[in-house]
């Protein structure tokens, strides 16, 4: 029997790609059922050309509001309302617009409008919370494994270039000039002839200080105004070394062979555990423990892994000039000297 269900996915790009998978399993499994995905019109040209899946993209609450209400009138209610990613009031007020004789959230802050939810065990992976959502309406479904957007994996067109991937959301896991000056330096020196190319969004406050500084002769700063472009920048390369953001999930589904640094954050809970051509560098010493130190202007945690992975020496800095919550602060200098690399 034809279902029809309401994916909803309302969070950054890196979550964003993460939760699609559990859709994707869902389709998979599902073939026969009636899709529908709800995303940020902004991120609707990543799964734009899947197939087995209505896709609505919203850049607006009103205008979200105007299609749900628009649905609410025109079309049949619901089998399920499936709220993979997104917090906050409108998550509440979709709930109560969509017609669904099921409703599952994340947990019970919302158990008015949803009152079905997920019990998360601890460590849970960053993908897991859409899964164990998808779970309580289809107990069957096996949990992804890693991430792919088949229809963007197959835009790759490898034409040797290497990129590097040096800005995230936040500057405790960006890089600052010295270290990608030296990083691209080190994969020049190592990949002679090779294309350089650091990809990097002109508008983050991370990326200004790095085109103001500029980049050693030979590579190049690539920008990327819309998906499309990204789509296009990612598809030529042949490995993309990136700290951990959006970036790094984007390649990852569409199949580019990566290198991804962490620093405060925990390697073993971001991603999937069988990504292929992935693999993950921190610090051995931080094991899988998270730093939760948001003050932090210059991840020195992610300085040194990027320096020893890549055959150069890290810049100096001094463990008790660190901010009071850094994880560094807890271990000899000697032991955060060591890396530890994980592929899958």
């Amino acid at each position: 029997m034809k279902r029809r269900v309401l994916f909803v996915l309302r969070g950054k790009l890196g979550d964003t790609i993460s939760a699609y998978a559990t859709v994707r399993a869902y389709a998979r499994a599902h073939p026969e059922d009636e899709l529908t995905l709800l995303v940020r019109a902004n991120y609707a040209p990543l799964f734009a050309r899947e197939r087995g899946l209505r896709l609505i993209g919203f850049s607006s609450r009103l205008a979200m509001f105007a299609r749900l209400l628009w649905m609410r009138w025109s079309e049949p209610p619901f089998d399920a309302l499936l709220v993979l990613l997104g917090f906050g009031p409108p998550i509440r007020r979709l709930g109560r617009m969509v017609r669904a004789a099921r409703k599952i959230y994340l947990d019970e802050r919302f158990r008015d409008v949803y009152p079905e939810w997920p019990v998360l065990p601890p460590g849970y992976l960053q993908s897991e919370p859409a899964w164990r959502i998808a779970r309580l309406y289809d107990p069957g479904l096996a949990q992804p494994k890693q991430s792919r957007i088949e229809s963007l994996a197959v835009l790759r067109r490898p034409a040797g270039v290497i990129g590097i991937a040096p800005v995230s959301d936040e500057p405790r896991r960006s890089m600052g000039v010295q270290i990608l000056n030296s990083f691209v330096a080190s994969l020049m020196r190592r990949n002679p002839g090779r294309p350089i190319h650091v990809l990097i969004n002109p508008s983050d406050q991370d990326a200004k200080p790095l085109l103001a500084a500029g980049l050693p002769a030979g590579a190049t700063f690539r920008s990327f105004p819309t998906l499309d472009k990204l789509f296009d920048e990612l598809g030529m390369l042949e490995h993309l070394h990136s700290t951990d953001t959006g970036l790094y999930h984007l390649a990852a589904a569409m199949g580019v062979p990566l290198t991804t640094y962490f620093g405060p954050t925990q390697p073993g809970r971001n991603g999937f555990p069988a990504q292929p051509a992935l693999a993950r560098v921190r610090i051995a010493a931080l094991g899988g423990d998270h730093c939760e130190e948001k003050g932090c202007l210059r991840p020195v945690c992610l300085e040194i892994p990027v320096a020893r992975h890549n055959r150069f020496e890290p810049p100096a800095f001094d463990v008790g000039e660190r901010p009071p919550g850094c994880l560094l602060r807890q271990h000899p200098r000697a032991a955060l000297e060591k890396i530890r690399v994980d592929a899958s």
